[in-house]
């Protein structure tokens, strides 16, 4: 006879699910893990069993189950003691191994807060630099690539809802406030079937629920910004809230160069409440407000993000888990050019689904995830309005409405292999109103189509599968591959490389773009080595991507109705190795890792058809990130990256007319800029002396690029050299004679925050 063991995994001081904990039945050698809600669910033979929980950061607790019948149990597990002793991990680590899933990556909110960072400001995306294949674009800003995929092709997450544009201060800073964090979890492509719209990753946080326990403040006051949260029990044990919001206090900077700045901030706002509303069902309810704004009294840009999600847990059994979720997201950009008359140009998207996630665990070797969602976009690609009246030329707007159905099996076959495989299948189709071109061979517009409010037009249906597969050589190794298919229907229009924009527009699959796709494949191993608490894992992969977008010369992307026309269609490949090492526990923790990866791409109307490296094309990437414990109230951290420079278009010669220096370019992306490496420092104080006291609060210390490396940005190829030095853009290039400059931007960057917590 079997008998099921269910519940939730806590965190004893706070209510916090434990996402990812292990459940370890001794002497079975079975177990689990608890999903993103915290539930686990756990089949086993009749009887009395010794039962282990357990989660990096936390206390184990085993206990003695008496599974005569199946039984709900809800398990609180104590946060560990800052400073720890060496320690021997065992069981969880050869639990992870079993784990069929590639390519993804586990982020608590601690790796986060403990990481030097840019001006003090803990950074939820900066912290993927840490993972093999992610490459950050350059210093201070957080756009990344994953894999030789586009920025485009990175979907986040924020309870289920989207966030188009997940960058401050034109990309210095992210809209992901650790503090508000419970859980972050990284797919490089190898994504469930859940999960889709994306080529290159998906980054799925969750969002804290707040104590249930206790009321509690916290806050920190950093170089430039200030945070405070509040959050504690409706009802104790049973309803909590959570607020968490960020003031920027940077104006008074760039006041000093232009006294015509108005406004000058960013903020973000983050919020949720839950009820558990009985034994089986619980309710979450939680927002996101974010936005920028860049005013002077005449002009400026400002732009903004909006969440919510609705989310319904229900436990119809032990082994069947429902979850129901109601989420839209949007962004709007802002280019004001006459404040006074009103003038301005928007784009705009926004996105809203109903979808619902069923879990099925039938025994502790096999479960069935599946669902359907219901999905419906807007797209905005640019208008210019004065006084809200718009202003010819008219962009049209667009509308598409996503149904998507999925399913996946994992299965245990026999003691050593592993099985996952799924399907997801989406339908993607076009509604009016809206008007679209039809071109001709030469790109000339030939008919206008004009499409009633409501009326479908063109649609797409694809099928994405995904498959891995584990064996286990032993208990503390395994080796893993997988394939799968993604698709992706939304395309983010940038003809940029600069880091510093979010001057963006969105544009749907249609009669003129086709969905872009990906095919990726896998090969990885994986071993534990518990004796020195190390685990360790080397993945290769390559990525076929077809439908990829590029942009003809000196492209026109503002105001633009035959915006499309510019866009040029080809093909890309990725391939490499990726390296990492983690030891997450004890007094020294350390991350580091190697990649070494390729990015191509082939358009038949760029570059003469001929490939070229993609400008993410950085083979060689090393991390390396340590943490150590100097004493109970002192905490030291250093992090060292490296990448190779990233390709640009140089001139490959210049020549003189009527005195004017002339550059000529050859093949796109012909040159390097010098390899990219800096270190940075962090210095932790606790100011506590009584480890038990409600109020706590430290003070971190941190040097940005400790060493002061220049690393360039771009070079110029515009610029003159001043009598007094410097140099300058001339007015008339004709009388100038004209010199190649480099940018770069932060050196040996010093920052110091507060942080405080009292409950």
């Amino acid at each position: 006879p079997k008998a099921t063991l269910s519940g939730f995994i806590r965190d004893s001081s706070n209510g916090e699910a434990l996402i990812g904990a292990s459940v370890w039945a001794d002497g079975l050698m079975v177990g689990t893990t608890s999903n993103v809600f915290g539930f686990y669910s756990l089949t086993l033979p009749a009887g009395s069993r010794e039962v282990t929980y357990s989660y990096i950061g936390y206390g184990r607790m085993a206990k003695t189950i008496d599974l005569s019948s199946s039984r709900s149990v809800d398990i609180s597990l104590e946060a560990a003691p800052a400073l720890l002793k060496e320690i021997v991990v065992s069981g969880a680590g050869g639990q992870a191994l079993s784990e069929t899933q590639t390519s993804s990556t586990h982020l608590p909110p601690g790796s986060v807060l403990g990481k030097p960072s840019f001006f003090g400001e803990p950074d939820g995306i900066k912290s993927l630099e840490m993972i093999p294949g992610v490459k950050l674009h350059s210093d201070g800003s957080t756009f990344y690539y994953v894999r030789g995929g586009d920025r485009d092709q990175n979907l986040i997450l924020v309870d289920d809802a989207p966030v188009f544009n997940p960058n401050h201060l034109l990309g210095l800073f992210s809209t992901i406030i650790p503090e508000a964090v419970n859980d972050i979890t990284f797919y490089a492509g190898d994504m469930p079937a859940s999960l889709g719209g994306r080529l290159s990753s998906i980054m799925d946080v969750r969002t804290r629920k707040g104590n249930d326990q206790h009321f509690a403040i916290s806050g920190n006051v950093a170089l430039l910004s200030s945070r405070l949260g509040l959050e504690g029990p409706i009802k104790k044990g049973k309803s909590s809230f959570m607020l968490s919001g960020r003031l920027s206090r940077i104006k008074w900077i760039f006041e000093q160069g232009n006294d015509d700045i108005e406004k000058f901030r960013f903020h973000d706002l983050n919020g949720k409440i839950n009820f558990d509303l009985a034994p089986h069902n619980k309710l979450y309810l939680s927002f996101y407000n974010g936005g920028d704004k860049l005013l002077t009294t005449t002009s400026g840009i400002e732009w903004s993000n909006h969440t919510t999600s609705v989310r319904w847990n229900h436990v119809f059994s032990n082994r069947l888990f429902l979850n129901t979720t109601l989420a839209a997201g949007e962004y709007d950009y802002f280019l004001v050019t006459d404040r006074e008359n009103q003038v301005k140009w928007n784009s705009h998207v926004a996105n809203a689904t109903l979808k619902g996630d069923f879990s099925y665990f039938k025994n502790p070797n096999e479960e069935f995830d599946f669902g359907v969602s219901f999905g419906g976009y807007n797209f905005n690609p640019g208008n210019l309005t004065r006084g809200g009246v718009a202003v010819p030329p008219i962009v049209s707007v667009r509308n598409s409405n996503e149904f998507v159905m999925y399913g996946s099996h994992r299965v245990g076959l026999g003691e050593r292999w592993d099985l996952d495989y799924g399907l997801r299948i989406s339908s993607w189709t076009n509604a009016g109103k809206s008007f679209e071109f039809i071109f001709d061979g030469g790109r000339n517009p030939v008919d206008t189509l004009f499409f009633d409010k409501g009326e479908k037009y063109k649609g797409y249906q694809t099928v994405e599968p995904r498959l891995s597969i584990s064996y286990n050589v032993n208990d503390n190794s395994a080796i893993k591959a997988s394939a799968s298919r993604n698709v992706q229907n939304v395309h983010q229009i940038a003809n940029s490389i600069s880091p510093f924009s979010s001057f963006e527009v969105w544009l749907p699959s249609s009669i003129n773009i086709k969905p872009q796709t990906a095919t990726q494949w896998v090969l990885g191993y994986y071993r534990n080595l518990p004796q020195v608490g190390l685990f360790f894992e080397v993945e290769s992969f390559y990525k076929k991507m077809k439908n990829q977008i590029d942009y003809e010369a000196h492209a026109e992307t503002l105001l633009n109705p035959l915006l499309e026309r510019e866009l040029r269609f080809g093909e890309a490949e990725a391939y490499g190795v990726e390296v990492q090492m983690k030891k997450q526990e004890g007094r020294l923790r350390a991350w580091a890792g190697y990649s070494y990866a390729r990015a191509k791409r082939k358009f038949p109307e760029v570059n003469g058809g001929k490939v070229y490296n993609a400008f993410y094309d950085r083979p060689h990437q090393v991390n390396l990130s340590l943490g150590y414990d100097l004493g109970p109230r002192w905490n030291i951290g250093l992090n060292w990256n490296y990448y190779t420079g990233a390709p640009f278009t140089s001139p490959v010669g210049f020549y003189g007319y009527n005195g004017l220096e002339v550059p000529v370019y050859g093949r796109k992306n012909n040159d390097r800029l010098p390899d990219y490496h800096r270190l940075d420092f962090s210095a932790t104080w606790d100011l506590n002396r009584n480890r038990e006291s409600k109020f706590r609060h430290n003070i971190v210390f941190s040097i940005y690029n400790l060493y002061g490396r220049k690393n360039v940005l771009f070079f110029n190829y515009n610029k003159a050299g001043q009598p007094e030095g410097g140099f300058k853009v001339p007015s008339n290039l004709l009388d100038e004679r004209l010199v190649t400059t480099q940018f770069y931007l932060f050196r040996f960057t010093p920052a110091i925050s507060y942080n405080f917590k009292w409950r």
